[in-house]
């Protein structure tokens, strides 16, 4: 399937980042490894990197006090941090023509691949079918006011994580990003559960399915 990568620049004027800008202000660099969708939340793992003299976690009692945020971590990660935020989508300030991406999503492939940021600007990255390109170009220049950076080939590796369900690769990618797997763990299976709003049964009979999963396309 022909698939191209188009790399967006969103102007930092938009109102849905009005909330988060003494947040932006206060970060060197962020790269969104992340987010998916869990009823009308949506939660998202960035890996940021703090101005000297910050204080993260007075950031955080800041970024927890904004109404649609309804939980906030920071996990230390070697000279930077791992933030996990869980917001109410419903409550948020998002442009309202913002589900219109959500209806290009449902025509074929279109994948919210990573986005970055800081200060001076957002960058979003979106994987799409060849045939979605004018339409996934149009919508986030209406939504966003985004600027098309460049538009390239894509050509996605065979990869066992494929294999896996939606839910799954989310436990999965969950787990590893905040540290679950590290030794010392920096997280538990009941820190998982909190933050997918799961069971910790329920997330640790994932974390086995997809891990096996993972195993048989690699041994196989």
């Amino acid at each position: 399937m022909p698939m191209k990568r188009i790399k967006f620049s969103i102007p930092l004027s938009l109102e849905y980042f009005n909330s988060f800008r003494d947040f932006l202000e206060a970060v060197e660099w962020g790269y969104g490894d992340t987010y998916f969708l869990i009823g009308n939340d949506v939660v998202k793992l960035v890996e940021v990197k703090f101005r000297e003299g910050v204080n993260p976690e007075e950031l955080l009692g800041e970024l927890l006090e904004i109404p649609h945020v309804k939980d906030a971590k920071l996990i230390p990660k070697n000279d930077h941090h791992l933030l996990y935020v869980r917001a109410d989508l419903l409550s948020a300030p998002i442009p309202e023509n913002v589900f219109q991406l959500f209806e290009v999503q449902k025509r074929g492939v279109v994948v919210f691949e990573k986005g970055t940021f800081s200060p001076e600007g957002v960058y979003l990255y979106i994987v799409c079918e060849d045939e979605l390109v004018g339409d996934v170009i149009s919508t986030v220049k209406e939504v966003y006011g985004g600027k098309v950076v460049s538009v390239e080939d894509y050509t996605p590796e065979e990869n066992p994580l494929l294999k896996l369900t939606g839910r799954q690769f989310e436990v999965l990618l969950l787990a590893y990003k905040s540290g679950y797997f590290d030794d010392p763990r920096r997280v538990t299976l009941r820190d998982l559960s909190q933050m997918l709003g799961l069971s910790p049964s329920t997330v640790k009979e994932h974390l086995r399915k997809g891990i096996k999963k993972v195993l048989e396309g690699v041994i196989e």
